[in-house]
């Protein structure tokens, strides 16, 4: 199977394009559809869901979360890798039923901007945001770690918009069923292990 070049991904990635990001066969050997929060747009979401079909997330930094007391969801009879899910929102300015491509990508540039509020975001809502671990990739060498790891390589803010790529089977989408999916719509694919060697060494 044949990676993007990881500087050719983060130059694709930075100008707002998408990336295909491969878990480690040894986990769940599946594939998530990236794309820079601070650039997302509906069009892009829309794409996301009409073509990746997995659940619409949010890599974000702890610390943003906390500045807007999004508060995780307690984990209860899973695994150790579980991904840290908070409780999910909606940006109310901005939303009616918050479910539309074009109200969760505002949602999600709200979770950047520095003038929401906490009270600006109903609880529950249609956007997963998912805190990255501190320590990240050396901490957890996950989705949310690796997309994190992928936007500061980019120069972006620590924020990612993922949805799992499924197969049109309904199943998840494997290695080389997610090789020809990216080749078939132009989308560069990269590995959580190829980030972590290139961050951590």
């Amino acid at each position: 199977m044949q990676l993007t070049p990881l500087p050719d991904a983060v130059e694709r990635f930075r100008a707002g394009g998408f990336v295909a990001l491969l878990d480690s066969p040894d986990r769940e050997g599946e594939a998530d559809l990236l794309a820079a929060a601070e650039l997302i747009t509906g069009e892009a979401v829309n794409f996301m869901v009409t073509h990746a079909r997995g659940l619409v997330t949010v890599a974000i930094d702890a610390g943003r979360l906390k500045e807007l007391d999004i508060r995780l969801v307690e984990p209860r009879y899973c695994g150790e890798n579980v991904p840290a899910f908070t409780e999910p929102v909606d940006y109310t300015p901005a939303c009616t039923t918050g479910i539309s491509a074009f109200e969760r990508a505002a949602t999600i540039r709200a979770l950047l901007d520095p003038q929401a509020r906490p009270e600006d975001f109903m609880r529950p809502g249609h956007v997963f945001p998912l805190a990255a671990r501190s320590k990240g990739l050396r901490e957890r060498q996950g989705h949310t770690e690796g997309a994190i790891a992928l936007s500061c390589l980019a120069g972006l803010k620590p924020a990612v918009v993922m949805c799992e790529i499924m197969a049109p089977s309904g199943h998840m989408a494997k290695a080389d069923e997610v090789a020809a999916w990216a080749a078939e719509r132009g989308v560069a694919l990269c590995s959580v292990e190829q980030i972590a060697t290139a961050v951590l060494n």
